[in-house]
C-alpha cells in the first residue's frame, strides 16, 4: 500500500512485518531515497546475523524465535546516547476470559502471554509502560517482549523528572518511533507507532495476520485530501480525508466503485487513525486480494476537525469525494460506519439521512437513550444496519439499547461481538467482519 498527499508529493514507505508507514519528511527525501538508506533488517525477519550485528540494529524488529511463547519476539529500539532514561508504553495490557463468562482474569504482561489472552483497556486501566535498557557501547535503548499476531501500538518517553514512577511521565519527552513513523498528514499528528506481528499456528489460536501488509504488490494507495468546510466557525484541525483506492483502481472504469466512509472515535484523532491503529489499508488489501471484498474505495474522515458535524460531512466531504473519484452516488453502493463517537455520528446519519446510504455500521457507540431519540425513520428499513461491540465494552449497553429500539420499530439489523473492550483490538476485528461478511452482501 502506497501513500501520498495530493499536491504535496507526500510519500511513505511500507515495511514488512514491523508495519512501518514511514512518512518521508525533509531530508528523508522521496520513497526511493528512503528505501536506499534503510537498514535491510528493518521491519523484516532477521536471520543469519551475529549477536553484535543484531545488537547494533537501531530499528524496531520482529523476529521468529522458537523459544517465544507466541513464536515471535519484538525488540523495540530507540537510539539516543544522551538520554538518561527511556520508557516504552504500549497496547499490551493483557486479559483472559474466565470460562466463557463475562469475567476477566488479568492483567498480564506480554512476558506472561499464554494462548487465549487478548489486549484490553479495561475500565480506567492504562497501557502499561516498561523501562528500556541502554547499551552503553551503541547508545541504543531496547526492550524485548513476545507478542502474538496482530497490530500493536506503542510510543517512547525520553527522560523525565528524576525518581518518578515508570508510569509518571512528568517532564518526559513523548515521541513515536523515529525509525517506524506512523502514516500522518503532518509530523506529530499521530501519537503512536505500530508494529505488526505474524501468526504462528503452532502456538497461537487467533489469526490476525489479515492486519499485515502484503508482499505480492496487490496493494492499494492512499491519498490525503484537505478541504474547506461550510458553517463551522472554529476548527480543531484541517478538515481532511484519507482516501483508499483499491489495487487496480481505474478512474475511467464504466462502473463506479462502491464507497465506504469511515470515522474514528472521540479524542485527538485524525483521518489517518484508521490506517495506523486500525490497519485499515492492509486489511482492505488482503480482503480484496482474497476475494472477500469487492474492490471498494474507503474514505476515512477527520471528524476531530469538524467536531463530528454531520451537515459538513454530507454537504462538504461527500460531494468532494464524488467529484474527485470514480465512486458510486446511489445509496445501494454507499456505506458509512464509525467507532465509539464515530458510531454516534453514524446513528445521527441513520436518523437524519437514512436515504443517503444503503449500509450503516455502528461500532461501540450510539445515541441510544430512548428519551433522546426520535423514532428511526421508516425508510431505514430499506437499509442494511450492522451493530457491533465488545463483550467487555463500555458501550455494550448503548449497542444493546439500539438493538431494542430497532426491534421495536421493526427494522432488521445484524450484530457482531468481540472478545474485547472499547479499544482498537476490537475495532479492527469489527472492520474485518463488517466489510467481509456484511458490506455489499
Amino acid at each position: 500500500m502506497k501513500f501520498r498527499r495530493l499536491a504535496t508529493g507526500f510519500l511513505a514507505a511500507v515495511l514488512l512485518a514491523s508495519s512501518a508507514l514511514a512518512a518521508s519528511y525533509g531530508s528523508q527525501g522521496n520513497d526511493a531515497d528512503w528505501r536506499a538508506g534503510a537498514n535491510p533488517a528493518q521491519g523484516e525477519y532477521v536471520e543469519n546475523l551475529s549477536y553484535r550485528q543484531y545488537a547494533n540494529l537501531k530499528e524496531t524488529t520482529v523476529i521468529k524465535d522458537a523459544t517465544s511463547p507466541t513464536g515471535f519476539y519484538v525488540t523495540f529500539r530507540y537510539f539516543d546516547p544522551g538520554a538518561e532514561r527511556v520508557r516504552i508504553r504500549g497496547e499490551w495490557s493483557l486479559y483472559r476470559q474466565v470460562s466463557n463468562s463475562l469475567f476477566l482474569d488479568g492483567w498480564y504482561s506480554p512476558a506472561d502471554w499464554a494462548d487465549g489472552m487478548f489486549p484490553l483497556q479495561a475500565d480506567v486501566a492504562d497501557w502499561p509502560a516498561f523501562e528500556m535498557t541502554k547499551d552503553e557501547s551503541t547508545g541504543i535503548w531496547s526492550y524485548t517482549i513476545p507478542l502474538p499476531s496482530g497490530t500493536w501500538s506503542y510510543r517512547f518517553y525520553v527522560d523525565g523528572d528524576e525518581g518518578t514512577d515508570v508510569t509518571d511521565y512528568t517532564g518526559a519527552y513523548q515521541t513515536t518511533d523515529p525509525n517506524n513513523r506512523p502514516f500522518e498528514k503532518e509530523l506529530g499528528e499521530q501519537g503512536n507507532s505500530q508494529v505488526r506481528v505474524p501468526f504462528d499456528g503452532e502456538k497461537q489460536t487467533e489469526d490476525f495476520s489479515v492486519q499485515l501488509p502484503r508482499s505480492d504488490g496487490k496493494t492499494g494507495t492512499v491519498e490525503v485530501l484537505t478541504y474547506v468546510t461550510t458553517g463551522i466557525e472554529e476548527l480543531a484541525d484541517d478538515p481532511a480525508l484519507a482516501v483508499y483506492l483499491p489495487y487496480g483502481y481505474d478512474a475511467d472504469r464504466a462502473e463506479p466503485y462502491p464507497v465506504l466512509y469511515i470515522s474514528h472515535g472521540g479524542g485527538l484523532e485524525s483521518e489517518t487513525s484508521w490506517y495506523n491503529k486500525g490497519s485499515l489499508g492492509y486489511i482492505t488489501d488482503n480482503l480484496i486480494a482474497e476475494g472477500l471484498l469487492e474492490p471498494t474505495v474507503v474514505v476515512s474522515i477527520n471528524n476531530y476537525a469538524t467536531d463530528f458535524n454531520v451537515e459538513s460531512f454530507i454537504h462538504d466531504a461527500v460531494p468532494l469525494v464524488e467529484a474527485t473519484y470514480n465512486v458510486a452516488t446511489d445509496p445501494a453502493n454507499k456505506a458509512v460506519c464509525g467507532l465509539s463517537r464515530g458510531g454516534m455520528f453514524t446513528t445521527q446519519l441513520m436518523l437524519n439521512y437514512p436515504d443517503e446510504f444503503g449500509t450503516f455500521g455502528v461500532f461501540s457507540g450510539a445515541f441510544a437513550d430512548p428519551t433522546m431519540e426520535a423514532a428511526y425513520p421508516a425508510s431505514l428499513a430499506d437499509a442494511s444496519v450492522y451493530l457491533a461491540a465488545g463483550y467487555f465494552d463500555t458501550a455494550f449497553e448503548d449497542i444493546s439499547n439500539v438493538m431494542d429500539l430497532l426491534t421495536e420499530q421493526g427494522i432488521a439489523y445484524e450484530t457482531f461481538f468481540t472478545k474485547g473492550g472499547h479499544d482498537w483490538n476490537s475495532w479492527r476485528q469489527m472492520y474485518v467482519d463488517f466489510v467481509s461478511n456484511f458490506l455489499w452482501k
